[in-house]
């Protein structure tokens, strides 16, 4: 009876040392997964598997031997998630520029209003507020133009506008887009009013898109328009060329220079010569040079000096 009692004690202790044993085991084998996974994330560039367990980003390049089986890998690689870093939005250097979006108080057309911060975002980016026709603001840009010819924007917009460097209509764009009948309306009444022998100011303060109007219809020329309409004009008696002389600011400047040149010998280069001599021409032509690059030089002006010489390169001084 002893000896039973005594065999029945040693395989209750061999029992529980096995359970302990394994405990043990187990316990060691989670510390071990605890101890590699900090390794894990102290180390760097490449997954890797840790006790049945998928670590995926910046992680140890070890290996270890507690991986799943190829099996198992395969079904959790469905389970898996992917650690995403959050995305960083950048501001581009533009736009912590100092150029103010907010439309001055005293500007009351719409229009205006509504397309002055893309005026000042074009600026920013590009150094001109002459938007594309090809968007929305382009649009409004052009309806500006027009609003301005028809004198519809106060003085004070005039000047905000002309001060960014806003380029107003060509004249190409007044004569297609204008009305021609009511235009002629126009015409025969100042006419009427002022007996000039339709030699109405290109810039004429009461009406300006009909001073623009005429003025592209005399560059364009008898030749240049439709034969219905060189007809009427005809019949009025209109006169095809100017008696006028410009008085823009560009213009001052622009003929000495040109009749400088043209002063000179035939082919000697005289006179381009005097003019790279005088300091304030060339300070004149470069300005007018930096202003193309900038967008802020009209059509007819790159014309003008694109006709003084060839052997002048007025874009590259």
């Amino acid at each position: 009876g002893e000896a039973r009692r005594r065999g029945r004690r040693a395989n209750l202790s061999l029992k529980q040392r096995s359970k302990s044993g394994t405990t043990i085991m187990a316990t060691s084998n989670k510390i071990r997964s605890l101890f590699t996974l900090c390794l894990a994330f102290a180390s760097t560039h490449r997954p890797v598997h840790v006790s049945g367990f998928v670590l995926t980003g910046e992680i140890s390049r070890a290996s270890f031997s507690h991986s799943p089986s190829p099996e198992k890998q395969t079904r959790r690689t469905s389970r898996r998630t992917h650690y995403q870093p959050p995305q960083i939005l950048s501001l581009s250097s533009d736009s912590s520029s100092a150029i103010p979006s907010e439309c001055p108080g005293f500007v009351a057309s719409p229009v205006l209003r509504k397309v002055y911060p893309d005026l000042m975002e074009n600026i920013a980016k590009y150094g001109h507020p002459n938007i594309p026709l090809g968007t929305t603001a382009g649009k409004q840009c052009k309806t500006l133009r027009r609003l301005a010819f028809q004198n519809k924007l106060t003085a004070e917009e005039i000047e905000l506008l002309d001060n960014i460097g806003f380029r107003f209509n060509a004249l190409e764009d007044v004569y297609e887009e204008a009305d021609f009948d009511d235009c002629l309306t126009r015409l025969v009444e100042y006419e009427r009013r002022n007996k000039t022998g339709y030699q109405i100011p290109k810039k004429y303060k009461e009406d300006p898109e009909l001073g623009a109007w005429v003025t592209m219809i005399r560059r364009l020329g008898r030749d240049g328009i439709e034969d219905e309409r060189r007809t009427r004009l005809d019949g009025l008696g209109f006169a095809w060329v100017s008696t006028r002389k410009c008085g823009s600011s560009f213009m001052k400047n622009y003929r000495p220079i040109r009749d400088m040149i043209a002063s000179s010998s035939d082919g000697d280069g005289g006179g381009i010569e005097a003019v790279r001599q005088d300091e304030g021409m060339m300070k004149w032509l470069r300005a007018q040079s930096e202003a193309a690059v900038k967008g802020n030089l009209s059509k007819d002006r790159i014309e003008y000096l694109d006709k003084l010489s060839p052997d002048l390169d007025w874009r590259h001084l």
